[in-house]
C-alpha cells in the first residue's frame, strides 16, 4: 500500500525557510502506528493526516514520530495550503474537527490562513527560575521578572521571559529533564521567548523545546505562539493584542507567525509546497 505525503513549509513564502510537515490524504484506514510510522519516515516535528468528519469540513490529525498529539499550528497551516492548491477546495472558512476542538480556517486574499485556537486556559501557580534556568543552561538572572507560567490555547506550554536574543540562541536546554519536568507539571514544551528580535516589525522572538513530544526543537510553533499571544495580553506586557513572533531562525528555517488575541485567538501564517513524495506503508 502507498500514500502520497504533500510536503509543505509553513509561515514562511520561502522554501528554504519555515517549518515543514507532511499532509497526507484519504487516512481514515490507517492505523495510529501506520501514522506514527509515517510521521517517523517524513522526519518532521509532526505531520497531518486528513479524515471524514462528521463534525466539521474534515478531521484532521497530528503524529510526530513517536505519538499523537492534540493539535499543530504549523501541520494545520500546510494543510490548508494542501487543500486549497492540491484538492482545489474552495471558499474563505473551512471547519476542521482536531482533538482539541473542531475550529475555524480562514483562507485570506493575499494567502494568509489563520486559525481560531481554543479559549485559553492558564495555569495557576508560578514556577521555580531557578530550576528553569538550570533546565535551559542559563543564569537566572537572565530569566526576566515575568511570572512563569503554563499557558494552552490547544496544548499547554511553559511560558519564559528571557531578556536578549543573546540569551535565547545560547540555551542548550537539558531535555531530558524537560521531559521530566513536563511529565511533572503537565506541559508539553517550553517556550522561552525575548522582547529582543532579528526584524523591526516583529515583537518577539521565541524557540521551543519539546522533547516529551519527540521534539528536541521545534523551529516555528504555532499553538505555542497563540499561547504567548495570550499570555502577553493577561499580563499586559504590551498596549496591543495583535503581534508578530519570529522563530527557528537559529536553525535556518526561520518564519513569522501572526498573532491577534481579541474575542479568540487567532494564529496565521503563509505556506508554501516544495515537494511531495510516495511512502510504503
Amino acid at each position: 500500500m502507498k500514500a502520497k505525503a504533500i510536503l509543505v513549509k509553513a509561515f514562511t513564502k520561502d522554501k528554504s525557510q519555515g517549518n515543514p510537515a507532511g499532509v497526507v490524504f484519504d487516512t481514515d484506514n490507517l492505523s495510529d502506528d501506520q501514522m506514527i510510522k509515517i510521521s517517523a519516515e517524513l522526519g518532521f516535528s509532526e505531520s497531518a493526516f486528513v479524515q471524514k468528519s462528521e463534525k466539521a469540513d474534515f478531521r484532521l490529525r497530528f503524529f510526530t514520530a513517536t505519538q499523537e498529539v492534540d493539535l499543530c499550528g504549523h501541520a494545520t497551516i500546510a494543510t490548508i495550503h494542501a487543500l486549497r492548491k492540491e484538492v482545489k477546495m474552495s471558499g474563505e472558512l473551512i471547519n476542521i474537527e482536531t482533538k482539541a476542538g473542531v475550529l475555524p480556517i480562514e483562507y485570506r486574499e493575499d494567502g494568509l490562513i489563520v486559525m481560531t485556537q481554543a479559549e485559553p486556559q492558564f495555569g495557576g501557580s508560578d514556577h521555580n527560575r531557578k530550576e528553569i534556568a538550570r533546565l535551559l543552561n542559563i543564569s537566572e538572572t537572565e530569566i526576566l521578572d515575568y511570572p512563569i507560567k503554563i499557558v494552552s490555547t490547544g496544548t499547554p506550554k511553559l511560558i519564559i521571559a528571557v531578556n536578549s536574543l543573546n540569551t535565547l540562541f545560547k540555551i542548550n536546554p537539558d531535555l531530558e529533564g524537560i521531559k521530566k519536568y513536563c511529565r511533572e507539571h503537565a506541559a508539553k514544551g517550553f517556550y522561552p521567548f525575548t522582547f529582543e528580535t532579528m526584524e523591526k516589525e516583529s515583537d518577539f522572538h521565541a524557540r521551543q523545546f519539546n522533547p516529551l513530544a519527540g521534539i528536541n526543537e521545534d523551529p516555528i510553533t504555532g499553538v505555542a505562539a497563540g499561547a504567548l499571544g495570550a499570555y502577553v495580553v493577561r499580563h499586559k506586557l504590551m498596549d496591543k493584542s495583535n503581534f508578530v513572533i519570529e522563530q527557528g531562525y537559529c536553525m535556518n528555517k526561520g518564519g513569522k507567525i501572526f498573532v491577534s488575541i481579541d474575542d479568540s485567538v487567532k494564529v496565521g501564517g503563509f505556506a508554501i509546497r516544495f515537494e511531495e513524495k510516495v511512502l510504503e506503508i
